[in-house]
């Protein structure tokens, strides 16, 4: 739109406006550019006596051919021989994942490969949620006190061979700190742990099992993603081996609160089996009120 009334009382000013982006005389800066600008569509119009609605409609089909359209994602489905395939769209048949050859038939087999890839990878894990387990298990008595260094030293090292109540050396327990191999060696003598240490060494336990989880939930991720890629469904490959023991690491949490600290626990945030684990430590300790709100 030019401004007259700007025009006659400012020409030079006028002029410059005119010359800026949006502006009846601003330069074309690019092909695109070029080819889009709707006066170039008007002086044709204006030339050709031809109607301004038809220069109109011509600028807009310029612009929406030249303009790309949005991505689509088009569905997929597993076909019969086992690869993911799209199901609709320009690529309907082809498969998601081209670069899975041919050669590598997708059937139960290989579900049964990639399952057993996934329990090994897990292995260390599962060593160490066991261990932890029967940290979490043991009683503050000679027994119980021997039973959590030598699981405490089995999470160190998964691979070792000492047995418990067997004598630790640098040979059967080689990645254990001389430290932790020489405690366990006195408590088979018959000593034992003070409370302090006792809780330092549970909650040192505590602190290796949520690092294995962190890094189990990386393989639990990376094998669902292969699942995936390979058209099979994840919860056919990939098992939470930390389950297991969510009640007890839950149940040792709540043994070491204090009664005011679980009172004002809310039960309402907590799944059901967690509110029964909940009652049974108040009942255990004979005040279960809190419950009843």
């Amino acid at each position: 739109m030019v401004d007259i009334k700007g025009l006659l009382s400012n020409p030079l000013a006028a002029l410059q406006s005119s010359r800026q982006p949006g502006g009846l005389l601003a330069p074309v800066t690019s092909f695109r550019e070029g080819i889009t600008d709707p006066r170039l569509f008007l002086a044709e119009a204006l030339i050709n006596r031809t109607p301004i609605t038809e220069a109109i409609g011509n600028y807009a089909a310029v612009n929406k051919a030249l303009t790309p359209e949005e991505p689509k994602e088009y569905t997929s489905k597993k076909a019969k021989d086992g690869f993911l395939r799209y199901t609709e769209g320009p690529d309907k048949g082809k498969k998601v994942f081209p670069d899975i050859g041919e050669s590598t038939s997708i059937d139960f087999g290989n579900e049964d490969n990639l399952r057993d890839d996934f329990r090994k990878a897990s292995g260390e894990f599962i060593k160490v949620r066991d261990s932890y387990g029967r940290i979490l298990s043991t009683d503050p008595t000679g027994a119980g006190d021997l039973s959590l260094i030598f699981n405490y030293m089995k999470m160190l090292d998964p691979g070792s061979v000492v047995r418990e109540g067997e004598f630790a050396t640098a040979q059967n327990s080689a990645g254990v700190p001389d430290i932790i191999r020489a405690k366990y060696n006195q408590l088979r003598e018959g000593t034992r742990l003070a409370e302090e240490q006792r809780a330092d060494f549970k909650k040192q336990a505590e602190n290796l099992y949520n690092t294995a989880l962190d890094s189990q939930s990386y393989v639990e991720s990376e094998f669902k993603g292969i699942s995936e890629a390979y058209g099979f469904d994840p919860k056919r490959i990939v098992s939470e081996y930390g389950k297991p023991l969510e009640g007890k690491i839950f149940s040792n949490q709540l043994s070491v609160m204090s009664n005011e600290e679980l009172k004002n626990l809310d039960v309402t945030m907590l799944s059901p089996s967690q509110q029964d684990l909940v009652l049974k430590e108040l009942r255990k300790r004979n005040w279960w009120q809190p419950l009843r709100k």
